[in-house]
């Protein structure tokens, strides 16, 4: 039987995924705040509830790039074919995954053009409904898939009940989170709180460096055109982020499959993985990160791959380390005893236990990611077609913001990049401490040792060792 929980999560979560993935590619030009005087008079766009609510059935919707789709169908046909050849227990799982991989190349083709198919294509009128298909698809397969194997659900349930319990207890993740979720929602409520147009060179509020006045788009002052840096920051926090995540993403897979598979097999494929991590650690990044964006182009899919390939060694080597931990336990020898292959083994095995690590070591790289794209965009090698807080801060570095001083141009996007850098810091500390048995317990002894010192008037004095003076004491006695 299928826990209730679980079974609420799959109706909570999927209209919510269905909407964060709507307004990630909703129309820019339907904002829902507007400032008059940017329009002549008896043209400003009229924003009404049924205007807006229409924004998620535009044709931009689920508009993303074919090659994206056709990737997603090959492995959801994988993972469908490979269920269904072992014979596993969730067989309407597997059916629904072909199924959604149907739905994938039929979204690709769409993208892409049904006459002159391209891989860039992005030209589709139907992706809201391709992408409805899929999502419902996939709460099916997450629902059957609970339905077959219960225990597991229920097990899921439970931990992440447990770890969410522990996480709140943390008062840096919190904080973390709470600052996190505030950018997060203004990257993807952008086309509702400021129109895009206002990126328009062309589209001057105010005279150069006009400072913060009562206007909703001059809340934060002009630029050195007079643009809105009010509207520029919004917008330029949907790419930061993004470029930071998907760069994560790439420096995540590289540095987790080749640290697993470094620490696992040993020998000299240890030896040849870790030399090349080697390699990319005593690369200067940042000369190599210019030079990788001069050769292959300014935009933003560009930085993300420079920036996810070049910053996956600390994850490698990180992973590496724990892997030869797992390597070494009892249930490793009795897997390997029944004729368990080396990739069951790993992907069964050896990955859940080093996923806690890396999932605290993936929020920790996603403030580097940031930090990087910044640094190049800061530098003039970001993308010029779209604006993220680095761009800003090149644009207000050349043009004097500095020397006036205009204050209000400069500290808007410094200000965003150091609280977001600080919430994944803090969510990735918390995350850690969570996930690692180890930090727990020395953080509820310290609590402890600290308790009792102020129970009987004692200092709790850190001793040599990570102890106590409190616990010094009694060990003499």
């Amino acid at each position: 039987m299928m826990p209730r929980r679980f079974r609420n999560w799959i109706l909570v979560w999927t209209p919510v995924a269905w909407v964060l993935l709507a307004l990630c590619t909703y129309p820019k030009d339907r904002p829902v705040i507007i400032d008059p005087q940017i329009y002549p008079k008896g043209e400003a766009p009229t924003v009404s509830l049924m205007r807006s609510i229409g924004g998620f059935f535009a044709p931009s919707i689920g508009n993303y790039p074919a090659w994206i789709m056709i990737a997603l169908a090959l492995c959801a046909f994988a993972f469908g074919v490979t269920g269904l050849v072992r014979r596993s227990k969730a067989r309407t799982m597997n059916l629904l995954l072909l199924a959604m991989g149907v739905v994938f190349v039929l979204w690709g083709l769409d993208a892409g053009g049904w006459s002159g198919w391209q891989a860039g294509g992005r030209h589709g009128e139907r992706g809201w409904l391709f992408q409805t298909l899929a999502l419902v698809l996939a709460a099916l397969c997450i629902y059957f898939w609970a339905r077959a194997n219960p225990e597991r659900a229920e097990l899921t349930t439970w931990n992440t009940h447990q770890v969410w319990k522990l996480y709140r207890a943390n008062w840096q993740g919190m904080v973390g989170l709470c600052i996190m979720v505030f950018f997060a929602l203004l990257a993807l409520l952008a086309p509702f709180l400021a129109d895009h147009m206002m990126l328009d060179p062309n589209a001057q509020i105010g005279v150069p460096y006009a400072p913060p006045d009562r206007d909703y788009y001059m809340w934060l002052g002009c630029t050195e055109i007079g643009q809105s840096v009010l509207a520029e920051s919004i917008w330029s926090a949907r790419i930061s982020l993004v470029v930071g995540l998907l760069a994560t993403a790439i420096s995540t897979v590289l540095g987790a499959g080749i640290g697993i598979a470094a620490g696992y097999y040993g020998g000299w494929q240890s030896e040849v993985w870790m030399r090349i991590t080697d390699v990319f650690l005593v690369l200067p990044w940042l000369p190599l990160a210019m030079v990788l964006a001069a050769a292959w182009g300014q935009n933003f899919w560009m930085i993300i791959i420079i920036i996810g390939i070049t910053s996956w060694p600390g994850t490698a080597r990180v992973v590496r380390s724990d892997t030869l931990r797992v390597r070494e336990l009892q249930f490793m020898e009795r897997a390997r005893a029944i004729g368990s292959s080396n990739v069951h083994i790993m992907t069964k095995h050896v990955l859940p236990n080093v996923f806690p690590l890396i999932f605290a070591n993936t929020i920790l790289v996603v403030a580097i990611a940031i930090l990087s794209e910044t640094t190049l965009s800061f530098l003039g090698l970001g993308d010029p077609l779209n604006f993220s807080w680095g761009t800003m801060l090149n644009y207000a570095w050349e043009n004097g913001a500095a020397g006036l001083p205009a204050w209000w141009y400069l500290l808007p996007p410094g200000i965003a990049i150091v609280l977001v850098v600080v919430a994944f810091t803090f969510i990735g500390t918390a995350f850690d401490e969570v996930l690692d048995p180890k930090l727990r317990k020395r953080e509820e002894s310290d609590e402890r040792a600290k308790t009792r010192g102020a129970a009987t008037g004692e200092p709790a004095l850190a001793g040599a060792g990570g102890g106590t003076a409190l616990d010094d004491k009694e060990g003499e006695r």
